[in-house]
């Protein structure tokens, strides 16, 4: 009985065609893996990178003018801090710093001191400030680079 248990031979042409099969299947296969994978990694070297980030610029120092309130002269001082975007924005900022300072001074200071006492004088010169700015750095840049201008601080005497 242990002699009828062998098992049947297959004939050459059947392996061969096996073998074929199981090399295309793996040669296909790592072709498309290979192609998959490397044009998704040109997708990603070819897409710039956007330095989009929120940096603020603070003033090294605030600013301290008279004003006119009535018929007398009030002081005000006023810290402001500059929102602008990515690294190269705020380095091109930095550099331009006492123009931007100098753009500060002359729009706070030809204000009343009723722009000072209200929400919607504050913003109305905040906007201002932020319309003189960006003429300012277009002329200089040829592109605006401030996107607010922050009030951190407003005292008036």
């Amino acid at each position: 009985m242990a002699d009828n248990l062998t098992m049947p031979k297959v004939a050459w042409y059947k392996r061969k065609l096996i073998l074929i099969i199981i090399v295309l299947l793996l040669a296909g296969g790592g072709a498309g893996a290979y192609f998959f994978l490397s044009s998704s990694a040109d997708k990603v070297e070819k897409e710039p990178v956007v330095d989009n980030k929120a940096l603020y610029i603070g003033l090294s120092r605030p600013f301290i003018f008279p004003v006119v309130a009535g018929r007398r002269e009030r002081l005000v001082q006023i810290e402001v801090q500059l929102m602008v975007r990515g690294d190269q924005g705020q380095a091109e900022a930095q550099r331009h710093l006492p123009l931007l300072e100098s753009t500060l001074l002359t729009v706070f200071s030809r204000q009343t001191a009723d722009n000072y006492l209200t929400a919607e004088g504050k913003l109305a010169v905040r906007q201002e400030a932020l319309d003189e700015l960006n003429a300012v750095l277009t002329e200089e840049l040829g592109k605006p680079l401030v996107e607010k201008v922050l009030f951190t601080s407003i005292v008036m005497q």
